[in-house]
């Protein structure tokens, strides 16, 4: 993507955003650092696709919903009505749900991604997760458990039936979110996990970028050579948490947290549900690694940069270790 100075600005203002709500010590600045997050990141959406404006506009208007809800949630707080506080910290879980995109208010990031470049999209899918973890670890909300054990459920479940490589990257978003929530007692671990999981979609999403997918059936029929069809199957391997991957440390961070709770509910479910993701991100490499061995005359090179991205997956793992013990 070729950044102009438009561009530059809005993303500096949307970290700006960022930086506000995490800095804030009031509820009506964090909504004024969320709004700027909104409408700096709306222009990046526009694309040469015809539905990349209605897209836009599905953000919007999902975005404007869940900022009503928290203001309103913010001005009932103002008023000091103790009688409403349980609804009060309702509507407030369900807003920053609908921010993130988490079950069962999920449904708008499947209709908008479809429409998105691989830069915006990887934008929403970490960097747009940033500010509604800090409001939520700021509530300390108990009403977590439903929306977490939906997700993981729901996400790895739909994400089986799926063709789309874009629509793939937004159930296992989801179902990552669901994981970062267990987390938010801690916001240093919530944030470790938020970064390794950016670190690896951006490796994938390069990848698919470089490749030029959209869909799983095509990653038999190209016809790069064998180290970029290896880089791609590392990087999905690694998105489904196998051994001794990136993916893998930061779930073994999040059953960790979860024993020492003693959330035996979590755990087998996250088990479970991690096992089908693990086995359609299986299916995935193994359609990509299917034509391994045929290779067209002019199939084309890869770069010395790819061996970058081919090694980090392995060569992280003993830093996420160390991290994680200390």
């Amino acid at each position: 993507m070729n950044f102009n100075s438009t561009q530059i600005l809005l993303g500096n203002t949307m970290m700006i955003g960022v930086i506000m709500v995490n800095c804030s010590n009031s509820w009506i600045s964090m909504w004024m650092g969320l709004e700027l997050v909104l409408l700096s990141f709306i222009p990046f959406m526009q694309n040469m696709n015809p539905l990349s404006s209605e897209s836009m506009i599905k953000y919007f208007i999902v975005q404007s919903i869940a900022s009503t809800l928290f203001l309103f949630s913010v001005s009932i707080m103002l008023v000091g009505d103790s009688t409403m506080e349980a609804s009060n910290e309702m509507i407030l879980t369900i807003a920053m749900l609908i921010k993130l995109g988490s079950v069962p208010f999920h449904n708008w990031v499947l209709m908008i991604i479809e429409s998105m470049g691989i830069f915006p999209m990887t934008c929403m899918l970490t960097v747009m997760k940033i500010p509604p973890l800090l409001i939520m670890h700021q509530m300390n909300s108990k009403m977590l458990t439903i929306p977490i054990l939906l997700g993981m459920i729901v996400s790895s479940v739909a994400c089986l039936n799926q063709t789309s490589i874009r629509k793939t990257l937004a159930y296992s978003s989801i179902y990552n979110v669901s994981l970062m929530m267990m987390l938010l007692t801690n916001m240093i671990e919530t944030l470790l996990f938020l970064m390794t999981y950016t670190f690896m979609l951006i490796l994938l999403a390069k990848t698919i970028k470089i490749m030029k997918i959209n869909f799983i059936n095509q990653m038999i029929t190209n016809n790069f050579n064998n180290w970029l069809k290896m880089m791609l199957w590392i990087n999905m391997l690694s998105m489904a948490g196998f051994p001794p991957l990136m993916g893998f440390l930061i779930k073994i961070m999040v059953m960790q947290k979860m024993i020492n709770e003693n959330q035996s509910i979590m755990i087998f479910t996250l088990v479970v549900t991690s096992i089908l993701v693990l086995m359609f991100y299986t299916r995935l490499t193994f359609t990509s690694i299917i034509t391994f061995n045929s290779l067209k005359k002019w199939s084309i090179p890869t770069k010395n940069s790819n061996w970058f991205m081919f090694t980090m997956n392995i060569l992280m793992t003993p830093i996420l270790c160390a991290s994680m013990i200390n």
